[in-house]
């Protein structure tokens, strides 16, 4: 009878040890998928901004009679509605013409926004939109301190 005491006690103090560690790890999953998904929601919030800039520029702006927007704009209409649960004081955005020819990088607003340039020969070459996408993310539940999330996504200019 004294022996299944014994083994009560045993048992008691082995849950005490390993159902924190085991309640921890599963805390730990849990934190670590939702890192996971707000990485995926930049990624694609820079997929979608590059994709918008690079069918808006020169050429659709001489065809539409409209100005091509702005970074302010890329990042107001497209962007953060697509930060769907994100704190949008944590977000920035950097939209960038990269030369298809040289590689120059300028802002975008301070570019032609042509969607080619031509290279020594004289064959056009398309140009490229950058955008880069940074996301302050502070995990739920107090693991760790924040993390710096950030997607970079390019796409040939083609309008």
């Amino acid at each position: 009878m004294t022996r299944r005491y014994r083994r009560r006690g045993a048992v008691a103090v082995e849950a005490a040890v390993v159902y924190p560690v085991l309640f921890l790890l599963l805390l730990g999953v849990i934190v670590g998928g939702m890192g996971v998904f707000r990485y995926q929601m930049v990624a694609c919030m820079a997929c979608e901004g590059s994709r918008y800039a690079a069918v808006r520029g020169g050429d659709w702006q001489r065809e539409s009679g409209q100005p091509a927007p702005t970074a302010t704009q890329i990042t107001s209409d497209v962007i953060v509605p697509m930060a769907v649960s994100m704190d949008p004081a944590n977000l920035t955005v950097r939209v960038e013409c990269v030369n298809g020819v040289t590689g120059a990088v300028t802002d975008w607003d301070a570019s032609d926004k042509a969607p080619t340039s031509l290279n020594a020969a004289g064959d056009p070459v398309a140009n490229r939109v950058r955008v880069t996408v940074n996301y302050r993310w502070s995990p739920e539940w107090f693991f760790g301190g924040p993390i710096d999330l950030r997607s970079v996504s390019e796409s040939p200019a083609s309008y």
